[in-house]
């Protein structure tokens, strides 16, 4: 469509609508998203009220003036339209229907079929971006647990500026999302993994077969990848069930049996090690001591750190990390000494410190904590007992050359492997998904150079967060001199308005852009971990 101030001129109509200056002067652009598969947006001057809403025309985005466009109020999911003469809105109609027919016409997608190797937050996200890509692609997604099965180390994610900006990639997608996060102190949201896999799969399954069409995606739970055979491009599953494919998507995690077939056949280079620190997380009941939103860190000798996080939808989730070989922080082993170890874990500084904090009076913030008295904690039985048996986590560090080798593409955690101290681990694999999503729904006519550039893109934008991690782990970590050492440094980027933490949080600011600003200190960084980092032993 060709926009002109008072005029709408629509190429697919035989004649232009006009509007003298007295009239309503819609405004109405078509463009032609790689993310959103076609998009209609008017503009309407909001003196006319009112609202329509308008539903399966590919959630067309349809505004007011407005920057944030209202929502059906009869609780529908489509956007809403202001009230428009009967034409206009026609007209919209059609441009909308248009674009929904030709919104995609992508060689690498269309009748293909696609597996997807893992029912996480990454291979749900990429099923999601592949529909709205093309209407007759085929994918089956396999993942080796149950379905809404929680694990005992599932712990909080940061729904952070990052991760949300992805998830505005699938309209309707974030709000689903944010539905399920608990509140936070600093106004971020935290999901649990399993609570953001289940909301993505259900709205997943919502929007697979609107309409009537027939059901593109299928999503086989308890059922894993087993063996793969990249020459007859075939897997095999963990039921015996044989699936060919186009195209294969590891999406497996950490532990990915894809990634493991191109290691092994397809010299594909892995640099990957362990953290020495292991970490749990317990669930924990509401509690009558912590506000629903407390975010506190753990104190305790036998703990390197930790904090206790919001759950949704009540309660909270300790997640402590220790040193040392044992499956137990201390070497514990009963459920008595796992609580008094926690419960002094979360307590306030003893009393006798209580007169050197409490300086309000000279200027300094009063002091709120519960100081004076032990904290009382509230424990699951059944929680407790389930972390003394569960085997600790690792901390991973995990690069690869390259994410992709001839019909096989690497995403999320089976491409890179990161510490989870910048909480950026998922919102990375979100955004390289959408990268990957994008290129396959491209002209290309070459599924290796869609692949390639998928690749080139997010290869070092992954190296960099990966590298990032350490540093901030080195800082954090760091004696008294070092940090007396780095304050003119912090303190001139903060005149500049780029603060380490401040850049994190801008979409916009690549992870690579960073690591360049801090450039000194990843020296310093990779030689603390050369020092303390285990080789990973890949299991037989």
């Amino acid at each position: 469509a060709e926009v002109d101030e008072g005029t709408l001129a629509l190429t697919d109509l035989t004649e232009p609508i006009s509007s003298d200056a007295d009239a309503i002067q819609p405004i109405i652009h078509a463009t032609s998203n790689s993310n959103l598969g076609g998009s209609v947006v008017v503009a309407i001057p909001s003196a006319f009220g009112g609202n329509h809403c308008l539903d399966g025309i590919n959630r067309p985005t349809i505004t007011t003036s407005a920057a944030r466009p209202p929502r059906c109020p009869s609780g529908g999911d489509g956007p809403a339209l202001a009230l428009a003469p009967d034409e206009v809105i026609r007209r919209v109609l059609v441009v909308a229907a248009k674009q929904q027919q030709t919104r995609s016409s992508s060689p690498l997608l269309d009748d293909k079929r696609v597996c997807i190797s893992g029912g996480g937050p990454c291979g749900l996200f990429l099923a999601l971006l592949l529909l709205r890509k093309s209407p007759t692609v085929r994918i089956t997604i396999l993942e080796k647990g149950r379905r809404d099965e929680g694990g005992a180390n599932a712990f909080g994610i940061g729904l952070g500026p990052r991760l949300l900006h992805s998830l505005n990639a699938v309209p309707g997608l974030r709000d689903e999302v944010e539905s399920v996060g608990a509140e936070s102190p600093s106004g971020m949201k935290i999901i649990s993994r399993t609570d953001l896999s289940g909301r993505m799969a259900s709205f997943l399954e919502g929007v697979d077969g609107k309409g009537g069409r027939r059901r593109q995606c299928q999503i086989r739970y308890g059922e894993g990848c087993a063996e793969i055979d990249l020459g007859a491009k075939e897997v095999t599953t963990t039921a015996g069930r044989r699936i060919s494919y186009d195209l294969l998507i590891g999406a497996d995690g950490i532990n990915s049996a894809v990634r493991r077939a191109l290691v092994e056949e397809r010299d594909m280079k892995e640099e990957h090690y362990l953290a020495r620190a292991r970490w749990k997380a317990l669930r924990l009941p509401p509690q009558p001591d912590f506000a629903a939103n407390s975010m506190k860190p753990l104190r305790h000798p036998d703990l390197r750190g930790g904090r206790l996080l919001p759950r949704y939808p009540e309660g909270h989730i300790i997640l402590a990390f220790w040193g040392g070989d044992g499956s137990n922080p201390g070497n514990l082993t009963t459920v008595e000494e796992l609580k008094a170890m926690l419960t002094d874990a979360l307590q306030d500084d003893p009393p006798r410190r209580a007169a050197r904090r409490d300086w309000w009076w000279l200027g300094a913030a009063k002091d709120v904590d519960v100081v004076g008295r032990r904290r009382e904690i509230v424990f699951d039985d059944e929680a407790i007992n389930l972390f003394l048996k569960t085997r600790p986590g690792r901390s991973h560090y995990m690069k690869v050359d390259r994410f992709h080798d001839d019909s096989v593409v690497l995403v999320g955690d089976a491409a890179h492997g990161m510490s989870s101290l910048l909480g950026q681990g998922c919102a990375t694999g979100l955004k390289c998904t959408e990268v990957l999503a994008d290129e396959l729904g491209s002209e290309s006519n070459r599924l290796s150079d869609a692949l390639e550039r998928y690749s080139k893109q997010c290869v070092l934008e992954a190296h960099a967060i990966t590298d990032l991690n350490l540093m901030a782990s080195a800082v954090s970590q760091a004696g008294p001199i070092l940090k007396v050492l780095l304050l003119p440094f912090v303190l001139v980027q903060k005149m500049m308005g780029r603060t380490f933490f401040e850049q994190m949080g801008k979409v916009e600011v690549p992870y690579l852009q960073i690591l360049r600003e801090n450039w000194f200190l990843i020296p310093l960084a990779r030689l603390r971990w050369r020092r303390e980092r285990m080789p990973f032993q890949r299991k037989a």
